[in-house]
């Protein structure tokens, strides 16, 4: 009897395993379209669109003071980001990230705003001002573009990763899709000529860095956002797809940005290279504008969880810290111009230490240095 009861457990886990390893083989290899269809598109991003919207009007009142003739409001400033659309844009960034904005940089651009500037003086400057038509601080930094481009991942790529954690559906693709500044055509250009529905915010540098050939970032981020609804569509049996796809897209862009510190790290470099004769205020603001541009897309990420992203909060310091503009100290950026041979050299160890991180091949640092909507007249 005691034989027969074993035999009877040991035939049942087998056909158990059976019929396990059976409805496992019958599952459907998950069909993956080649175009991104969405009948109710506009109606599923309402949320994201608006919370686009409120930074991209945030960020052209702010740019406004780049005519050294304009004063900015810090009421204004406050309103636009924290009253300007529901969600509120400012309810989206987390607290690091907002008190900085609302207790530091927008006070800091009202008192440089309406007045002139010059780096050369950045040592001793009581104020920040406009040099070059580019809004700079006292130091040197552009806080527009820390503000603009921190939130790139501080607000929108928080809400990306807010969307992933919950059910994904369609419509929640759709969601992820917007605040990424996509859309369901994936154009793969920001140019308005080109297309109906120009890439914005992160695909807008995720498709300036893609060669267009079908292998770049931008295209393995559509993709992975073709996968992902295919997998949403399919429904739960197709957790693993969904969740791999999500992992894939978050990987891909961050890399997207930390390739555009790379091409605007190699601008700023040959920009301010030139000899002192033929350095003019425009090259030398622009330098600093690139530059400043990565203070932004560095810093921002130090309001994004850190089971979401690969670069390290100690990363983050040391980036900041070769940008010459610390975190939790002033910035000397005016020295990129007063002492440009010696400090040139630490954005050359910054471009070594993010290929290093993200496994960048020495032929894609060379194209990240391009612009490729430009260079292909996308």
């Amino acid at each position: 009897m005691k034989n027969l009861k074993q035999i009877s457990v040991i035939l049942l886990a087998c056909i158990t395993f059976t019929a396990c390893k059976k409805d496992k083989a019958e599952k459907p290899a998950l069909v993956i379209p080649t175009q991104y269809i969405s009948a109710n598109y506009t109606q599923n991003v309402v949320t994201e669109t608006s919370v686009r919207r409120q930074l991209a009007a945030y960020t052209v009142y702010m740019k406004k003071a780049e005519n050294v003739a304009f004063k900015l409001r810090l009421d204004s400033l406050e309103w636009y980001f924290s009253n300007n659309g529901t969600p509120k844009l400012s309810e989206l960034t987390p607290i690091y990230y907002r008190n900085l904005i609302t207790d530091s940089w927008n006070g800091v651009m009202v008192e440089a705003s309406q007045n002139s500037y010059d780096p050369a003086n950045g040592a001793t400057a009581t104020n920040g001002g406009v040099y070059g038509a580019r809004l700079f601080d006292k130091r040197a930094k552009e806080t527009n573009q820390e503000i603009e481009k921190g939130l790139f991942e501080a607000a929108l790529y928080n809400h990306f990763i807010t969307l992933s954690q919950s059910k994904i559906t369609p419509e929640v693709v759709d969601k992820m899709v917007c605040i990424f500044g996509a859309n369901p055509s994936f154009p793969n250009t920001n140019t308005a000529s080109k297309t109906p529905s120009p890439d914005a915010f992160i695909a807008t540098y995720a498709a300036r860095r893609d060669k267009g050939d079908g292998k770049g970032l931008y295209s393995q981020i559509k993709n992975q956002f073709l996968k992902l609804q295919a997998a949403a569509k399919a429904g739960d049996t197709y957790v693993d797809e969904q969740n791999a796809a999500i992992a894939e897209l978050k990987i891909l862009i961050e890399k997207a940005i930390m390739a555009t510190v790379i091409h605007y790290n190699s601008a700023a470099t040959t920009k301010l290279s030139n000899t002192p004769s033929a350095l003019t205020p425009a090259l030398i603001a622009g330098g600093l504008h690139d530059l400043g541009e990565n203070v932004g897309f560095v810093h921002g990420f130090k309001a994004v969880p850190q089971a979401h992203r690969r670069i390290t909060d100690a990363q983050i310091d040391e980036f900041l810290g070769l940008l010459l503009a610390p975190r939790n100290a002033e910035a000397t950026m005016y020295r990129f111009v007063t002492s440009s041979a010696i400090e040139l050299q630490k954005i050359a160890q910054l471009q070594q230490k993010i290929k290093a991180i993200y496994g960048f091949t020495d032929a894609e640092m060379t194209d990240f240095g391009f612009n490729w909507i430009s260079r292909n007249g996308r």
